[in-house]
């Protein structure tokens, strides 16, 4: 979900030259009919126009750089308009939105379908990711699809909900972990700057929810003309494809959902579920560090490598390592510790050095690398993923939680946890001062359509057992990827896989098993 590097994200990312997307939208035929100019739109309504200039973020996210030539040809022939919806699907005859969409035609002979993209976050904007997939290991796709970028509600460009006062608000440097006073204070101060903006607009705060959404993409189906909406989600875009194929079963058409998080929505058992994967990512870490002891140093067994990285740990807390421009003690050895696979060598190095009294060299020492710039609308985002979540409005039950994930999982049960729902303190909530939601999250279940489910094996993001939670729930197959990533699936070795169940492939991609890419 937002905020973590993805190898995916990598991939289709890059820096474009400004001006790729000037009058980036052709005149050329396509499917969808326009709709009629003069009156103001009706609800329903898409209507085409200029695709506006990229952004300086969406360009490097979505430009991908290594596929320049490619991006501009497919750029070249997307179509762009707006969607108009209700604010609320409650109350149809209401206030309402208009969201970005755009659509990259399929380049195959036959009829094309329409197949809609979400890249998670939540609140990513999504209108460019079509050129991301098409420049990508599942280009493909476009032989039988029409792909179609959407802003979700809120973010992007569509009506961008903003909170400048949570959304400004510093955490300050944080310790190896908090205490009870600087948690509560982090928490009211957040709650404060949210209830500022809830109350400035209390029914658009509310219009930000995965439910609403799913019905901005059925009405994105109905004005495409298409008996059925076939769909990619990855992270939180798996919650808005299953709110989805819960809510319109007979319209759900293929649909792959990666990086899947929980059907469970409590935040506690979210929170927890991340923790518990980053704790079990490190005991393979101590494994693997232990297979190749004559290359670090640090113990041949599994076991005696944990108790000296931790011993490790403990020293550097009380007694920095200090050089003449960094400082390592408690919180830069839990970077290292907490190292994905692809960072293993990197952190092992570090830790080695560490270990010896000496500081990492070079860039490559396995701290997380650089992401590409955030497309994501933090305030709405936030709004979208509590409107999912339960038993997040208490900060005492979020610090109690916290106490018991801090004792239960003593490696990395102290630091924040991998997922937005943890505010940027531990044992606080980024759903501080947020109303409950008026209705509850929609309960998955089952649909039409082919479903695959994709797990990353070793990602903490959103960990393994959510995917096959989700499963018991909506049915459909399971396709483990053999890596650590979060998302990426298109942009790696098993992007194949991708292609073959949208075409319908009987076998390994609709049956699910193991991709190592």
């Amino acid at each position: 979900m937002g905020g973590a590097r993805s190898r995916g994200v990598r991939t289709v990312a890059g820096v474009m030259l400004a001006g790729l997307l000037a009058a980036a939208c052709a005149d050329g035929d396509v499917r969808p009919q326009a709709a009629a100019t003069g009156a103001p739109p009706r609800t329903g309504e898409l209507t085409w126009g200029t695709c506006p200039e990229p952004s300086e973020a969406e360009a490097q996210v979505w430009g991908a750089a290594e596929h320049r030539p490619a991006y501009a040809r497919h750029a070249a022939r997307l179509r762009c308009g707006t969607l108009t919806v209700p604010a609320d699907w409650t109350a149809p005859q209401g206030r309402r939105l208009e969201l970005a969409v755009a659509l990259l035609p399929s380049t195959g002979d036959g009829p094309a379908e329409p197949l809609a993209l979400n890249p998670g976050g939540p609140g990513v904007s999504g209108r460019l990711m079509p050129i991301g997939i098409a420049s990508g290991g599942a280009r493909a796709l476009l032989d039988r699809y029409d792909l179609v970028g959407l802003d979700v509600r809120g973010t992007g460009r569509s009506g961008p909900a903003t909170c400048p006062a949570a959304e400004s608000l510093d955490a300050g440097p944080q310790p190896a972990a908090p205490t009870h006073r600087t948690a509560r204070a982090y928490w009211n101060r957040l709650a404060r700057a949210h209830a500022t903006c809830a109350e400035a607009d209390p029914a658009r705060l509310a219009s930000l929810t995965t439910t609403n959404a799913a019905h901005d993409l059925d009405a994105l189906r109905r004005a495409l003309r298409a008996p059925r909406l076939h769909y990619y989600g990855v992270s939180w875009g798996t919650s808005l494809g299953a709110t989805y194929r819960t809510l319109f079963p007979t319209h759900s058409g293929r649909t792959l959902l990666e990086s899947v998080v929980s059907p469970d929505p409590d935040l506690r058992g979210l929170l927890d579920g991340v923790t518990r994967a980053r704790e079990q990512r490190f005991e393979h870490f101590t494994a693997w560090l232990a297979a190749r002891s004559d290359r670090y140093g640090l113990g041949t067994t599994a076991d005696e490598v944990r108790t000296r990285l931790l011993a490790l740990r403990e020293r550097l807390t009380t007694r920095p390592l200090r050089t003449s421009d960094s400082t390592y003690g408690r919180v830069e050895t839990d970077q290292y510790l907490d190292a994905e696979p692809a960072d293993r060598a990197g952190a092992g190095a570090a830790l080695s050095s560490l270990a010896r009294g000496r500081a990492p060299a070079g860039d490559g020492d396995g701290k997380p690398r650089t992401a590409a710039p955030p497309l994501v609308a933090p305030f709405a985002g936030t709004a979208l993923l509590c409107s999912q979540v339960t038993h997040a409005a208490s900060f005492a039950e979020q610090w109690s939680a916290y106490g018991e994930r801090r004792t239960a999982y003593p490696v990395l049960g102290a630091t924040r946890p991998m997922f937005p729902g943890s505010g940027e303190v531990p044992g606080t909530s980024t759903c501080a001062g947020l109303p409950a939601p008026e209705r509850p999250p929609v309960e998955p279940g089952r649909a039409d359509g082919p479903l695959l489910l994709v797990a990353h094996r070793d990602e903490v993001i959103t960990p393994l057992p959510w995917a096959r939670a989700m499963r018991a729930r909506t049915g459909g197959s399971l396709l483990v990827v053999g890596d650590g990533e979060h998302g990426g699936m298109a942009g790696g070795g098993c992007a194949g896989r991708i292609v073959e169940f949208f075409a319908g492939a009987e076998g390994a991609a609709a049956e699910g098993g193991v991709c190592e890419p």
